[in-house]
Formats: structure tokens, sequence, C-alpha cells
């Protein structure tokens, strides 16, 4: 699901739609999607439904979409804050977008966000993916504490 090249440390981005075509970008280069205009679509109406950002700089951007081929994970980091809408009024710059595709069995994209939230509510794990460098280190800390019960 989380795999290094989706992890992303240095995103120059300074607009939501801005990081959400990068993420499409890249999910259509990795062949997480063949329609990347579609899931830029499906990302936009998820986010005007409501939006994905949450507080201390994340947000979780997802889409369970006919478009998406394959589950997957990406971390971004953008380097200036992107406004977002979060429930501290601060900006984005911490960002895990998750896509799934929408024949998918189960709820597995609810899961993987309440993981996440979970997640962020630990300073720890807070602190290392906002300041690690190693994409190796990071792939396997994520990955190690959504599995956590």
């Amino acid at each position: 699901m989380l795999d290094e090249k989706n992890i992303y440390l240095d995103v120059e981005a300074n607009t939501k739609e801005e990081l959400i075509s990068f993420i499409c970008d890249h999910a259509y280069e990795q062949r997480i999607t063949r329609d990347r205009d579609g899931l830029y679509q499906d990302f936009l109406n998820r986010e005007e439904e409501f939006p994905t950002g949450l507080q201390d700089g994340f947000a979780i951007p997802h889409a369970r979409s006919e478009r998406v081929d394959q589950i997957a994970i990406m971390y971004l980091r953008v380097k200036n804050g992107i406004e977002w809408g979060t429930l501290d009024d601060q900006v984005v710059r911490y960002i895990f977008a998750l896509l799934v595709p929408a024949h998918h069995e189960g709820n597995v994209h609810l899961q993987m966000i309440s993981k996440l939230a979970t997640c962020l509510l630990e300073d720890d794990f807070k602190d290392m993916v906002k300041l690690s460098e190693d994409k190796t280190e990071l792939k396997k800390y994520i990955i190690k504490n959504m599995e956590e019960d």
C-alpha cells in the first residue's frame, strides 16, 4: 500500500488543487489509475463534500473510485503551507492521500482513515512524519504504526 516511490518530501504546491493534481499525476505514473483526470475530479468532489484537513498541519484526502486500480497510500510533505479547511484553521503541510478501488470489498478506506487519524493523535508519530528525511525509515515507521491495534 505504501511504497517509497509514493513518499514525496519536498512537494511544491501552493493550493489544494495543485497538490491533488500532483497526487493524480503520480498515481497515473505509478499505474494506480488509468484515468488521471477522472481521479482528479473524484478527489475534488470528495473535498467539496467535506474538507479532509485535520489539525496540526495534516490532511487525509482520499478517493474510493472506479478510477483507482489498486489500493495505495501516498505521503506528501509540501514546502509551503496550503489553505485546506482544517479543524484548527491552520495551513496543511503533511498529507496522507488514500486511493482505494470502488469495487474493493468492505470499508478498507474508512479503516485506513481511522488508523491514520489514530496515529495522528500521537506526538511521536506526527514528529516522525514531519521531520524524517529517510524514505525507507519513514515507510517502515508508518506501516508499523498503521498495523498496530
